[in-house]
C-alpha cells in the first residue's frame, strides 16, 4: 500500500515537474475571481477567472507565461508612473506655481507667495510677468 502510494506520488511529482507555477498575475487572477464569485452577476466571471489562473499555474509553455506576466508589469508600471507623477502635481502645486513661457512654451516652476513677478525663461530668456 505504501510503494503504491509512493509510486503515484512519484508519478505526479514527474507530471507537475515543468509546470509553471504560481505567479503574480496568477495570485492576481484567482484573488479577483474568488472575489467576484462572492456576487451574484459576477460569479460565472469569477469562476472563469480561477480557472485561468489554475490553468495558467499548470501550463508547460513558460515562455508564453512569462510574457504575459511582463505584460502586467509593464501595465502596473505605468499605472505607477502616472499615479506618483499626479501626486506630485498636487502635492507640489500648494508650494510652486507653473507657468509656461510665452515664446518658447518651455514650462517654469514658480514659488508661490511672491506677488508680481518678472520669470526669465532659461531656454530662451524671454523675460514675462507674473502673479505667484
Amino acid at each position: 500500500m505504501i510503494k503504491l502510494k509512493n509510486n503515484f506520488l512519484n508519478k505526479l511529482t514527474e507530471n507537475f515537474r515543468d509546470c509553471y507555477g504560481m505567479d503574480r498575475l496568477s495570485k492576481y487572477a484567482f484573488l479577483t475571481g474568488a472575489v467576484l464569485t462572492a456576487t451574484y452577476y459576477l460569479s460565472p466571471l469569477g469562476i472563469a477567472l480561477m480557472g485561468y489562473s489554475t490553468w495558467r499555474s499548470f501550463s508547460k509553455n513558460k515562455y508564453k507565461r512569462y510574457r504575459e506576466l511582463e505584460a502586467l508589469n509593464r501595465v502596473l508600471f505605468s499605472l505607477k508612473e502616472s499615479v506618483n507623477n499626479k501626486r506630485l502635481a498636487l502635492g507640489g502645486g500648494s508650494q510652486y506655481k507653473i507657468f509656461k513661457c510665452p515664446n518658447c512654451s518651455q514650462k517654469l516652476r514658480v514659488p508661490r507667495r511672491h506677488g508680481r513677478i518678472v520669470i526669465t525663461c532659461k531656454k530662451c530668456g524671454t523675460e514675462f510677468k507674473g502673479k505667484s
